[in-house]
């Protein structure tokens, strides 16, 4: 056969298999399917929420208790050397009325005003995000040896215990994501070798007369490139559908702690590129399944 006519003969009998064997087909598109949406599905959900999960800032708050005798000049310019320093991204001046009356507020005392306060102006200074624990220890270290500087006080801990859990899920989510790929593998080639075992007998005849192996596998080929590429556009529209329904009741429950959440899918040159490797992965393993049958009908006397 020429180049076009093998390929003409190809396509005819990816389509006649697909209309013959239509229930099995049907079996392998319906499997391939959903073993595509879980990752797909799961991996949409990660990507939704890695933004306000991931981006929750690591910056570690330092409270400076002045002098009591210190003025308002000398705090400012406390202030002003605090913030002149490397990890110290921004500074905010807390004075002693209003220190006062964050106490009270805390205790339940809003109305009480006192005339003797025992409080200092504040100093607030807000490290960089990241800022490691050797850092602020050092620049703790040099704050306390500024002029008008009684007390220096920060707590780090929240940040490693956040930085070790990120640590855990990161490795969590990448034995469950090599679970399910495995898992999805094994589900996509028992599906597409479904429909080839049911053409064995085809597949010996063709040997039999002397047919090439890439002639032979050319529409199984085909067949598993169809099934996957529709079996991808079937995981995006059950993701779409499932985005939907979640996406107003998780951001109404984000939205209670004060976090933005915000399911949606994909980009579509994405969503493109998982269909296109879908494809290539269906002809990849329409390919195998095929030169397996041959290795069978070879071996056999």
């Amino acid at each position: 056969m020429s180049f076009v006519s093998s390929r003409i003969w190809a396509c005819r009998q990816t389509a006649r298999a697909i209309f013959q064997y239509k229930g099995l087909f049907g079996m392998a598109l319906s499997l391939a399917g959903l073993a595509l949406t879980i990752p797909f599905f799961l991996g949409t959900l990660a990507l939704s929420l890695s933004n306000p999960i991931f981006d929750v800032p690591t910056r570690t708050e330092m409270t400076i208790f002045t002098d009591r005798s210190a003025g308002k000049a000398s705090v400012e310019k406390l202030a002003q050397s605090i913030h002149e320093l490397a990890i110290i991204d921004d500074v905010r001046i807390m004075d002693r009325k209003e220190a006062l009356e964050l106490v009270n507020k805390t205790l339940g005392l809003k109305g009480e005003v006192s005339q003797n306060n025992p409080l200092p102006d504040i100093v607030i200074a807000t490290a960089v995000n990241g800022a490691t624990s050797e850092e602020l220890a050092a620049c703790a270290e040099t704050i306390r040896k500024m002029d008008n500087v009684d007390t220096v006080a920060y707590d780090d801990r929240w940040t490693k215990h956040l930085a070790s859990l990120y640590q855990a899920l990161s490795v969590m989510l990448m034995i469950l994501g090599t679970v399910v790929f495995l898992l999805v593998l094994l589900v996509i080639f028992a599906s597409v070798r479904l429909t080839t075992n049911a053409q064995r007998d085809e597949i010996r005849a063709l040997y039999l007369f002397g047919a090439t192996q890439s002639f032979i596998r050319r529409p199984y080929c085909w067949r598993g490139v169809l099934t996957l590429m529709l079996a991808a556009v079937v995981s995006l529209g059950i993701t779409a559908l499932g985005i939907h329904l979640l996406a107003q009741p998780i951001a109404d429950f984000a939205s209670l702690y004060g976090v933005t959440i915000v399911l949606k899918m994909p980009a579509a040159d994405w969503c493109i590129l998982y269909v296109a490797a879908a494809s290539i992965l269906g002809g990849l393993v329409g390919s195998f399944a095929a030169s397996d049958a041959i290795a069978r009908v070879h071996a056999q006397p």
